[in-house]
Formats: C-alpha cells, sequence, structure tokens
C-alpha cells in the first residue's frame, strides 16, 4: 500500500507520542519477580505500596522482589488480597516512587486510545497500544467482587505484564491490566482498585458478608416449583449457631429458594450476593419448611476473620 508522505509524518508523530508517554508513564509501573523465571507487573499506588493482580500471587511466597523503573530491586511483603477483584496490594521497603494520576474511568468510551504497560524485570517496559473494546457497567465477578465498570482493551498483552497498568493518552491512570476470559485483556478501573486497596492497608484483608449457612443445590419437588418460582433450591445443611441465619430463625433442613424475591439457584450466586456491601444489609429469604413457604428476614453478619 502507497504511503503519501503526510501519512508517514502523522505515523511519525503518534510513534513519539506514544514512546514519550512510555517514558512519562514508565516510572510509576514495576516488575514483580515470582518463583521460577516468570514476573509479573504491579503499579506503584503510592510511595511504599504496589498494587497488582491477586491472580498471580495465589501460590507465592509472601515476600517478594520488586525492580522500580530505575531498576533498583526492593524487598516486598504482601499485605493482602482480594480475589474477588483481583487486587492485591504489597509493601515495598524504599519505594519512594509517587503514583500516577487517575482518571475518571466513567468518561471513558469505547474506540478511546489506551496503553497497557507492564514491566520485566530483565527489558524493562512491555507495551500494548490499543482501543477501548468495551467501556460498559458495572458488574460483579464470579467470587462476588464489584467491579465498578466493564473495561475491556481490543490488543493482546504478555502474561508478564498482568498487573500493570492501563494508562489514557494524557498520562493517567484507568486501572489495572488483568486477564479476563478467553485472555482478553480487561483492566480493574481505578474507584475499584482505591476501594479495595484502602481496606488492605486498613485491616490486611477484605470484609465480606456472611449468613453462616453451608447450603448445597436441591430440586424442589414439582409441586412446590411454580408457587417456588424456581425449579432449584439450596438445602440448608449446616448452621452456624453464633450467626446472623441462627438469629433470623434459618433451620437445618430449610431449602431457600428466593433472596429479596431473586430465585437462588447455586451458591455462586450467593458468593456474589454475600460481597463487601452486604454487611448490615437487612435480607429477605423465602424457604420450603414442612412443605410449605414461609419468609424469614435477617441482617448479614460479616465473615469471621480465619487470622
Amino acid at each position: 500500500m502507497h504511503m503519501t508522505e503526510s501519512s508517514a509524518v502523522r505515523l511519525s508523530a503518534l510513534s513519539s507520542e506514544v514512546a514519550g508517554l512510555v517514558s512519562r508513564c514508565g516510572p510509576s509501573v514495576v516488575a514483580i519477580r515470582v518463583r521460577g523465571a516468570h514476573s509479573l507487573s504491579g503499579i506503584t499506588w503510592r510511595p511504599g505500596y504496589v498494587v497488582t493482580a491477586a491472580e498471580t500471587l495465589d501460590d507465592q511466597p509472601s515476600t517478594l522482589r520488586v525492580i522500580s523503573g530505575t531498576g533498583t530491586e526492593h524487598t516486598a511483603k504482601l499485605i493482602g488480597q482480594d480475589p474477588s477483584t483481583d487486587v492485591a496490594l504489597l509493601a515495598v521497603d524504599g519505594l519512594s516512587t509517587s503514583g500516577p494520576q487517575l482518571a475518571d474511568p466513567t468518561t471513558l468510551r469505547a474506540g478511546e486510545f489506551v496503553l497497557a504497560l507492564g514491566r520485566s524485570p530483565e527489558h524493562g517496559p512491555i507495551v500494548t497500544f490499543g482501543t477501548v473494546a468495551v467501556a460498559g457497567a458495572s458488574w460483579d465477578s464470579q467470587l462476588g467482587g464489584r467491579i465498578d465498570r466493564f473495561i475491556r482493551v481490543g490488543a493482546a498483552m504478555t502474561p508478564a505484564a498482568e498487573g500493570g497498568a492501563v494508562f489514557d493518552l494524557s498520562g493517567q491512570l484507568l486501572g489495572m491490566a488483568v486477564f479476563g476470559p478467553r485472555r482478553a485483556l480487561l483492566a480493574i478501573p481505578v474507584p475499584t482498585i482505591a476501594r479495595i486497596a484502602e481496606q488492605l492497608v486498613a485491616k490486611g484483608r477484605i470484609s465480606r458478608g456472611y449468613l453462616g449457612l453451608a447450603m448445597q443445590p436441591v430440586q424442589l419437588p414439582e409441586a412446590l416449583q411454580r408457587a417456588a418460582g424456581t425449579r432449584i433450591g439450596m438445602l440448608v445443611s449446616n448452621v452456624d449457631p453464633d450467626s446472623s441465619a441462627a438469629l433470623g430463625g434459618i433451620l437445618l433442613g430449610d431449602v431457600i429458594v428466593a433472596w429479596n424475591s431473586e430465585p437462588v439457584r447455586d451458591y455462586r450466586q450467593v458468593q456474589q450476593l454475600l460481597g463487601p456491601e452486604s454487611i448490615g444489609s437487612s435480607v429477605a429469604l423465602v424457604a420450603v419448611r414442612a412443605g410449605a413457604l414461609t419468609t424469614l428476614r435477617l441482617t448479614v453478619g460479616e465473615r469471621p476473620h480465619s487470622g
């Protein structure tokens, strides 16, 4: 394809802009050494703290090594992580770099150019340049985490860049780069990161809702399916005697069929309903008991900390 001189000039200018953006944003993106020859990336959230992707840290030691944008290696300790939003927080000794300026992801539109930036311990910046493929509404992950906006970038990313940053063209941070289903490049938006990081700094963990029930799915008798509005319910196989479920009158053998008028069909759905924002909320549970429907009201508690 023939390229005119003016086209070449415009492409050269765009190339220079992207390279300059990488130089400006690069200091806020770090590399994290993990077991073996593998690494991932992270974002300096504020001096002394780095956020990264929780999924990649599942079987890693609590003490890690972080390589800053200047090439300096630091000792880092895992403060806490929230698998439901894929956000982990590290405390990094001697890391004085300030975090990047934060963008407002609510104004992001599909089609806008963005830069995904990771870092390799050996080779420096890892760059992916592309457009926003989807800029959607808030959503709940499979583990029940509330993500403030669904942002998918139409570009490929290498595994070492996961946990790195997604910037807009002004150099402001839009979110953290992670892999979604089928290795799609997603950005966990900055409001989600801020909410989780604040709780991890304060507590080292994320509080989640707790009913105090062990449940498993069962099929309802045909005579009850129409009245319950569902074929499947959740059979209560254990009740914590000190829980909100016990205080609310849930009994062993009850079959929960609705949560605030919405059918309940599997445990994953219950996990999603018991996110951090559920703590203290009032819930109406419809249960099958002795062949009839009964409504029980209770207040969602906080999951006990396991240590």
